[in-house]
């Protein structure tokens, strides 16, 4: 049997110099994942896909075909389902979107994969062996244990290494216990969870050579476990980036041994330089006035950062954009990342902006946090919108750049690659004719009652 596994394009940040791709993120683990969840006893054959560097064989002939959507790509992945069926290949559609909404997905697939796939998939797959797939599945587990046990080790060796700037990915929680308003992850994993440091490690043994990249979403959410897992890294010597948030240098002892087992990168969601607005959308632990302290201490340990900050909160004026600039400069933020608030579907933001009227736009395409989609309070769309585009210009001049950057050198790849990634970003963002939201004639891109209503009648 051939099972042909797709990621659609999520247009993240890439390099493209002639034929050559690379994307600026760690290879992604999900299709890897799946293929190393199949079941034994089934002889299949995997082609793993990742839309951003590789094409997608829509004339290639599999038995069954796997696509994973996040919302942003969910609309590509219909399309490519379309495709597809149209030639009679069953096609399961899993991943993000499709878990907040099913019913949605439901229309333009033979199957979905509701949460998690490691007890539903190797179900799903030998039902369909069997002739007998099912319209729908979901694995409750997922959502109620604390540990994830039994996971085998992904099948990197199924992915195109040379086509991601950091190509070997662990995965050692899964969650979040904070509940950011705009945060999609709260609605698809209920809780946080762990996998046995054991299993952790023993998938690190399996990477070939001295670099590997967190995927998880805040890998010291639960600092006991981090301090185990950061003590089991020390001898394997390895260097490694990964996701944390502001609380990073709060325990002492956590803080040292992350440094210790090899931290070189981390990217934190800072997301505004206003404390009105991170109490608003309950990321009050963030601490305004401790930014600064808190960069000293990483650039001390000779942790580079990605800093992420977000435009377009109800307490934004058009100000927030030459502030926050100003700020990341101070800051000395090795690569600032800029975003738009975006109202996910599932989200306690999408929840108000719905029943605020507040939602410009259902184009799912234009949930990639770089489109305005709904109605800012204290400025227009286009306003919004072309000041996250100035902003991004403004910090990536290189005369910023080289004051920004700690250390902008042969020893430090990673300011050096991140700031020209963004560099070719920013031309393209100016490049593009679009505009903050799809303008057009057609209502259906546009917020209606009869919309309002289908897409919350989707919602699990």
């Amino acid at each position: 049997m051939r099972v042909l596994l797709i990621l659609p394009d999520a247009k993240m940040h890439k390099l493209k110099i002639g034929p050559i791709v690379r994307s600026m993120r760690e290879a992604p683990l999900t299709l890897a994942m799946l293929a190393a969840l199949a079941p034994d006893e089934l002889d299949i054959q995997f082609d793993l896909i990742d839309g951003s560097i590789d094409r997608i064989p829509l004339h290639s002939n599999p038995d069954l075909v796997g696509i994973s959507a996040i919302t942003g790509t969910s609309n590509e992945a219909y399309c490519i389902a379309k495709h597809f069926r149209s030639r009679k290949i069953p096609v399961v559609l899993g991943g993000v979107h499709p878990t907040i909404l099913p019913e949605e997905a439901q229309l333009h697939a033979d199957s979905v994969v509701v949460g998690m796939a490691e007890n539903s998939w190797p179900k799903l797959l030998r039902d369909f062996a069997g002739g007998k797939l099912k319209s729908r599945y979901e694995d409750d587990k997922c959502k109620t244990n604390e540990w994830i046990r039994d996971i085998p080790t992904p099948r990197m060796d199924l992915i195109r290494r040379n086509g991601y700037m950091i190509p070997n990915s662990i995965q050692a929680t899964r969650g979040c216990s904070k509940t950011c308003d705009f945060c999609s992850v709260p609605t698809v994993w209920n809780r946080f969870q762990k996998r046995p440091v054991r299993d952790v490690i023993r998938d690190i043994k399996e990477v070939k050579g001295k670099y590997i990249g967190f995927g998880d979403v805040n890998l010291i959410d639960d600092v006991e476990y981090a301090k185990e897992l950061f003590l089991e890294l020390i001898p394997l010597r390895k260097k490694w980036g990964g996701l944390a948030t502001t609380e990073v240098t709060k325990d002492a002892e956590l803080f040292d041994l992350m440094v210790k087992s090899g931290c070189k990168f981390l990217l934190i969601g800072f997301e505004s330089i206003n404390q009105p607005s991170l109490n608003f959308i309950a990321k009050g632990f963030n601490r305004d006035d401790e930014y600064k302290s808190l960069m000293d201490q990483l650039h001390s340990a000779g942790i580079s950062v990605q800093g992420c900050f977000v435009f377009g909160f109800d307490h934004d004026g058009q100000s927030v954009f030459k502030d926050t600039v100003e700020r990341v400069q101070q800051l000395k933020i090795d690569i600032p990342r800029y975003s738009i608030y975006t109202p996910y579907p599932g989200t306690r933001l999408f929840n108000r902006m719905i029943s605020e009227k507040r939602i410009l736009s259902f184009n799912w395409d234009d949930y990639d946090t770089m489109h305005v989609v709904f109605q800012p309070k204290q400025m227009d769309s286009n306003q919004l919108y072309n000041g996250f585009k100035w902003a991004y210009k403004e910090s990536f001049r290189i005369k910023h750049i080289l004051r920004r950057t700690v250390s902008l050198n042969i020893s430090c790849p990673i300011n050096l690659v991140g700031n020209l990634a963004y560099k070719f970003f920013v031309k393209r963002l100016y490049s593009e004719e679009r505009f903050a939201f799809p303008y057009s004639d057609n209502v259906s891109s546009v917020i209606t009652e009869a919309k309002m209503k289908e897409v919350m009648s989707c919602r699990m």
